[in-house]
């Protein structure tokens, strides 16, 4: 199968949101992961122009990837935000302008996507980049089964209650067809965390956590 052209500089976009902390100090992990190509903005040129001068910030799944997180916590009733690229940590300082500027134009302009411009690669979904990429360099398994965290998509469903007996109980032995059940749970999941519905919903909201975060802190 031919890979579609892509003309926006960015594919294979996925959304993920975890709930995190306790009842009574509740956190969010908000991310997208995405390809970035140079068809359109040159995307990619700027991103490596970006990367190069802060080697830390570089993608080690893959260099032409790239992972926003937005991390929220609720304490004592106050929000408070922070943001990551590539699982580092990006302090709303001044220094950091150029950065920040890059993840909200990216963000900014997948939550203005339309259907026809998200462009994704067949079987994506199954690739190391978004098993291991959505949440950057965590293995999916951890949201599924609530070790790092709970999927928003699987909260009060008890899925994530029977991922984590059945995947990690030394009691139950599991058939191949079980265990082959459990990879296709997952595949599932994955496929849906890149969906262009899901992703462009998704989208807004981290768009919406982005404009917070950038606006609230590093002018305050």
């Amino acid at each position: 199968m031919i890979t579609p052209i892509n003309f926006t500089g960015i594919k294979n976009v996925g959304y993920a949101r975890a709930l995190t902390g306790s009842d009574n100090n509740p956190g969010t992990r908000t991310v997208l992961n995405m390809q970035l190509t140079d068809d359109d903005k040159k995307d990619l040129s700027k991103y490596k122009k970006l990367t190069s001068k802060h080697p830390d910030l570089e993608n080690k799944i893959n260099s032409n990837y790239l992972n926003i997180e937005l991390e929220t916590k609720n304490i004592d009733g106050f929000c408070l935000c922070r943001a990551k690229m590539n699982g580092n940590i990006i302090p709303s300082i001044a220094e950091n302008i150029p950065i920040l500027n890059f993840m909200s134009e990216i963000t900014a302009r997948i939550a203005n996507f339309k259907e026809k411009d998200f462009k994704t690669d067949p079987d994506h979904h199954l690739m190391n980049e978004a098993k291991h990429g959505i949440f950057y360099n965590e293995p999916l398994d951890y949201f599924l089964d609530g070790t790092a965290g709970e999927l928003d998509l699987l909260a009060g469903t008890g899925l994530t209650e029977k991922f984590d007996l059945y995947a990690n109980d030394e009691n139950i032995e599991l058939s191949e067809e079980d265990e082959e059940k459990l990879f296709d749970f997952e595949d599932g999941i994955l496929e849906v965390l890149h969906n262009p519905c899901y992703v462009h919903n998704g989208a807004q909201l981290t768009n919406s956590i982005m404009k917070y975060y950038y606006d609230s802190q590093l002018y305050s």
